[in-house]
């Protein structure tokens, strides 16, 4: 599977002398993104790694090499993950194909800017999708949430 060979690549790029955490980042989160999309824990929490300056963290290193890098440790175990995921489950479906009769519903109801707006809320995980999603609802006026779901009867 070609996704899981693009993270493979970027766990060996971990182990490469001149490791840049922030260039490595972008470069995963671009394809974690199209993986399994913009909203995914995996993204979050790739998007979370960062060194720690703080005085306790540099004066336990201080003292010597340090073996073993966390940061680079922690995004390996995010990317094998992945990779596992991927292996056991196969591709996620798309968030556009999985909620398409939803949007093809509010499709006739909203401007492009209200439809891109959902697409996107769609995309995000599950807590904050709820949130988002009943905060948008809110937003419509009566009308428009009657004609929305008289649309959703006609499609089911």
């Amino acid at each position: 599977m070609r996704e899981i060979d693009i993270l493979k690549e970027q766990i060996a790029r971990l182990e490469e002398k001149r490791f840049d955490l922030e260039a490595w980042k972008a470069h995963t989160l671009i394809y974690i993104s199209r993986i399994f999309g913009e909203g995914s824990e995996h993204a979050r929490l790739i998007n979370n790694l960062k060194y720690d300056y703080s005085s306790w963290n540099l004066r336990d290193t201080s003292g010597g090499i340090k073996l073993t890098d966390p940061i680079r440790v922690q995004a390996r175990e995010i990317l094998d993950a992945a990779i596992h995921e991927l292996e056991i489950f196969g591709l996620p479906q798309k968030t556009s194909e999985t909620h398409q009769p939803l949007l093809d519903a509010f499709s006739n109801e909203l401007t492009g800017r209200e439809q891109k707006e959902l697409e996107k809320i769609l995309e995000m995980n599950s807590k904050e999708r709820d949130k988002a999603l009943e905060t948008f609802i809110d937003s419509k006026n009566k009308e428009t949430l009657v004609a929305i779901l008289l649309q959703l009867f006609r499609q089911s």
